[in-house]
């Protein structure tokens, strides 16, 4: 889960870069939170960053913190934000951009946990995908995917039921999109569901369907072993 704080106050967000830290790796450790820290909104936008989970001050030196979250659920509808303010009566804005939690200043640890806990579990029951294809787009359950194939800047969704879809996405966007511990890319080629792997030969992962199949590449190998291998213990 990719977790961003955006605070100028520097002293503050020393601390709260900390408290992410230390609740991430003691409370979420199968999440595998990847944190980011940034001072403004331009080196936010600078950065082209995509969170899960959105920590951001409301008043910045470069804007207000309402419009970036705004902007960002425009693109994002189903990122989680955190707003943290010493000024109470813009609660009722926080909500109407979708924030999942609207926190005052000073920031009490318990109820940041707390935000950070109720995120991670409504991160966790996301299980649908959409599928861009060449007339429609397809929400499609993730338990239903076995793999997804490069096709240069598209790609095929390849599902159980042996049916597959040329979709308009790129493997990358779908590898950034699909943030859920079943899934891992196993090559530049092949972003592939683990709960549908029967068994490995070698390089090749053969799946519980016929149509599809994937290689692992000398450069993913460590990760993928490690990754299955944690993936099984939860079976």
């Amino acid at each position: 889960m990719k977790i961003t704080i955006v605070e100028d106050e520097a002293m503050e967000l020393e601390q709260l870069e900390t408290a992410v830290k230390e609740i991430a790796e003691n409370e979420l450790p199968a999440l595998s939170c990847e944190l980011t820290c940034f001072e403004s909104m331009q080196a936010f936008d600078a950065a082209n960053a995509k969170p899960d989970l959105l920590i951001l001050d409301l008043h910045l030196p470069d804007g207000n913190g309402l419009e970036l979250a705004r902007r960002l659920k425009e693109d994002r509808a189903a990122t989680g934000v955190i707003i943290i303010t010493a000024f109470q009566e813009h609660v009722y804005e926080g909500y109407e951009v979708g924030a999942f939690r609207f926190l005052p200043k000073p920031l009490q640890y318990e109820k940041l946990k707390e935000a950070m806990l109720h995120y991670a579990a409504e991160f966790r029951s996301i299980k649908y995908l959409l599928v861009p294809t060449q007339n429609e787009q397809l929400v499609i359950a993730l338990d239903d995917i076995v793999c997804i194939e490069s096709q240069g800047k598209h790609s095929v969704v390849y599902l159980q039921n042996g049916k597959a879809f040329d979709s308009k996405k790129s493997i990358a966007e779908y590898t950034e999109d699909i943030e859920n511990n079943c899934f891992c890319r196993v090559h530049r080629r092949f972003l592939i569901n683990m709960k549908h792997i029967v068994r490995l030969e070698e390089n090749e992962i053969v799946f519980d369907m016929d149509r599809c199949h994937a290689e692992i590449s000398r450069r993913n190998r460590s990760e993928f072993d490690a990754r299955f291998a944690a993936f099984l213990k939860t079976l």
